[in-house]
């Protein structure tokens, strides 16, 4: 088929209803809900902030530097490296690798096709942000836009599991990541001016959180 460029792909992979599975993976969100950290408007953004602070030297800022054309290989390793929890690291590389089949299945993106044959070689594992950020080049899109709407799409997620963990009725959870958006801008910035010796910082909570996740009594999501 013939490979799309523009906007518009990311408005598909960035989906909800897109077949990666992304909507069973919580993050640790589910932790911060039993243990009464998030259970409103007040501290679901205050979620959001503290995700937002750290995701330049994350996820965001690793799909910044495979937009921007780093060596994705590295970005890789570095990603299964900084990504501590278990199941938050085989989540990456599940949505990573379904991401990569499924959009396969559309065109050959060269960047996504690259990681692909690197997976197959045994030199990537293929995780998550890497992908989308080769996405974003082979789309030659705007990368501060593309990464913008990157990072709502990963505020919306949590906002959306927040809803059901808690329960936080919508009236209460969108004014939460609306809130939380504003912030969007300035973090991409970051992303996108960060050194590749800046990624990794990472909020130890959030990984502890996580951590703790995997031996929850009752859960409702993967990770």
């Amino acid at each position: 088929m013939t490979r799309q460029t523009g906007m518009l792909p990311l408005y598909q992979v960035f989906d909800s209803l897109f077949p990666i599975g992304s909507y069973a993976f919580s993050g640790g969100m589910e932790t911060y809900t039993q243990k009464g950290l998030v259970f409103d408007r007040e501290s679901l953004t205050h979620y959001l902030n503290a995700q937002l602070y750290i995701l330049p030297y994350g996820d965001l800022g690793l799909a910044a530097k495979a937009a921007q054309g780093e060596d994705f290989s590295l970005l890789d390793n570095l990603c299964a490296a900084m990504k501590q929890p278990f199941e938050v690291r085989l989540t990456s590389e599940r949505l990573g690798s379904r991401l990569l089949k499924t959009l396969g299945n559309f065109a050959d993106y060269p960047g996504l096709k690259a990681l692909s044959d690197a997976v197959a070689d045994g030199r990537c594992t293929g995780h998550y942000p890497v992908a989308v950020g080769l996405l974003i080049g082979d789309l030659a899109v705007e990368v501060d836009r593309a990464l913008e709407l990157y990072a709502y799409s990963l505020l919306s997620i949590m906002t959306n599991h927040a809803v059901k963990l808690v329960p936080l009725g919508q009236t209460y959870a969108q004014p939460a990541l609306y809130d939380a958006m504003e912030g969007i801008p300035a973090a991409v910035h970051k992303a996108i001016s960060a050194e590749i010796e800046e990624l990794g910082v990472s909020g130890c909570g959030f990984d502890l959180r996580a951590m703790q996740h995997e031996t929850l009594e009752g859960r409702l999501y993967s990770s």
